[in-house]
């Protein structure tokens, strides 16, 4: 099944990040940029909207091949 929300939208990749969570390099406490308390894949669409998008057409491209092998 094709369904909308199981497409790699933006949506779904921001989600999938916020799940993810910073990584340990990432947080402030640990000298990096991004606050601790924030939902990672939504601080990175609006911070860093470039590196957003270089890894989310990554991302696409992994999952799209994904479903093409199954």
């Amino acid at each position: 099944m094709n369904r909308k929300e199981d497409r790699p939208s933006k949506i779904s990749y921001e989600r999938h990040l916020n799940q993810l969570g910073i990584p340990e390099d990432q947080k402030k406490s640990t000298g990096g940029r991004i606050p601790d308390y924030v939902k990672y894949g939504t601080w990175l669409r609006v911070n860093d909207p470039e590196f957003f998008e270089k890894t989310y057409q990554e991302w696409k491209a992994k999952v799209r091949a994904q479903e093409s092998n199954q």
